[in-house]
């Protein structure tokens, strides 16, 4: 295995060091208002990263799961909401682009969207769904055939940027189907005020600035020509096939944030000294082993993240192998985060919680990532599922009742 990034990956983990550096200067404003920062989500566009993720032949970058882990893991070290927002319009222009069940000239017309400027998100999260129960992820909106395309309602939760967003990328049950795993995918256009009211209830600890807020949908129109594709079976064609796209690339936001914890808690330790002494404190043993802990366990999720990206863009692509790669590496990472949140925060004192010097922010940031789905729990009992060879869909707690 060689971890070593290829051209493209050097090129775009460069361009989100750049773009981090000019993020940071607003990221704690962003925070303190809930305010989505339509400026950098304006750099994105200019940078022509809005079509990362299409592939060439759609006149896209065609950024695989490697590559844009490489730029997700740099631009989230500056302001981790925008590059969570920002990573679901790469979840749907992936996901359009490259499913299979997706007619050739849909993808086109998306395609032809974003080239023209056009901002994808994609609200996926189900009201009273848990991670610890995948079929509860099965869509609960409702799509009814009316005449020139679909009429929508239903909720949607954690919507992020969808007031910045020109369109929503999501799934629907269509009505008079029997089978509830049985789905219509469509672009949604989310400018219309008479069939959907954003419900402005995301006051969190952290993730601020996503302005991750409900939405209620009460016929919304989705034409035709945005209607992308029907399939069975959504848990194994989205949450198992798709992990790598659908919660992977937000799990490497979250390794970005921790890196940036870590960097932080190095400088400050590594510099600052007690009064009265002439040594940093980083020189005093338990500091200097908290520092060990942090380090090597965000070592190891960053190389279990390219480990895991690396089994879906060279040797499994989508695929159980693949999924059970990201969630290992995902629960590597919230044990990091955890130890960083902890040990990391009391060696780091109280300065470190002072919101001028950017940690707290990162900090509560980071509470977010071991929860986000599938959650630490979820990706523990699912990781041990495949490592022991057993299909995680036919677990008991895993399974809807027949």
């Amino acid at each position: 295995m060689d971890f070593r990034l290829d051209e493209h990956s050097r090129l775009l983990a460069g361009i989100g060091a750049e773009l981090a550096a000019d993020f940071a200067t607003r990221a704690d404003q962003h925070d303190r208002e809930r305010s989505t920062a339509t400026e950098n989500l304006a750099r994105l566009r200019d940078e022509g990263l809005y079509a990362v993720a299409l592939p060439q032949d759609l006149g896209g970058q065609g950024a695989r799961t490697t590559q844009w882990l490489a730029f997700v893991e740099a631009l989230a070290q500056g302001d981790a909401s925008t590059a969570l927002g920002f990573n679901m319009h790469y979840v749907a222009t992936r996901i359009i682009s490259t499913l299979d069940v997706v007619p050739a000239e849909a993808k086109k017309r998306a395609a032809g969207l974003v080239l023209d400027g056009a901002l994808i998100c994609a609200p996926l999260s189900e009201p009273a769904a848990s991670s610890l129960l995948p079929a509860s992820y099965v869509p609960t909106l409702s799509a009814r055939r009316v005449p020139g395309g679909l009429e929508v309602s239903g909720t949607k939760m954690f919507a992020s940027l969808w007031e910045a967003s020109d369109y929503a990328f999501m799934f629907a049950h269509p009505e008079g189907v029997a089978d509830p795993t049985h789905v219509v995918g469509f672009l949604m256009p989310t400018d219309q005020p008479d069939a959907i009211t954003v419900v402005d209830d995301w006051d969190t600890l952290g993730m601020r600035s996503t302005r991750s807020n409900q939405v209620r949908i009460d016929r919304a129109f989705v034409p035709d020509d945005l209607v992308l594709c029907e399939f069975d079976d959504f848990i194994g064609h989205w949450i198992i096939a798709q992990a790598h796209i659908a919660w992977g690339g937000y799990t490497g936001c979250y390794l970005g944030v921790v890196e940036g914890m870590v960097s932080w808690l190095q400088q400050a330790l590594g510099t600052r000294a007690a009064k009265g002494y002439d040594q940093p404190m980083g020189y005093h043993p338990t500091i200097s082993s908290v520092v060990g802990h942090a380090t090597t366990q965000v070592e190891a999720a960053r190389l279990m993240m390219y480990q895991a990206a690396w089994e879906a863009d060279v040797r499994s692509g989508p695929s159980l192998e693949t999924c059970g790669a990201f969630l290992r590496a995902k629960l590597m990472l919230a044990t990091a985060i955890n130890t960083v949140a902890t040990l990391g925060t009391t060696a780091g004192g109280l300065n470190s919680l002072l919101r001028s010097r950017s940690y707290e922010r990162m900090l509560r940031d980071a509470t977010t990532g071991p929860i986000m789905p599938p959650n630490a729990l979820a990706c523990a009992e699912m990781a041990g599922l495949v490592a022991m060879g057993l299909d995680p869909s036919q677990a008991p707690a895993l399974r809807s009742a027949s």
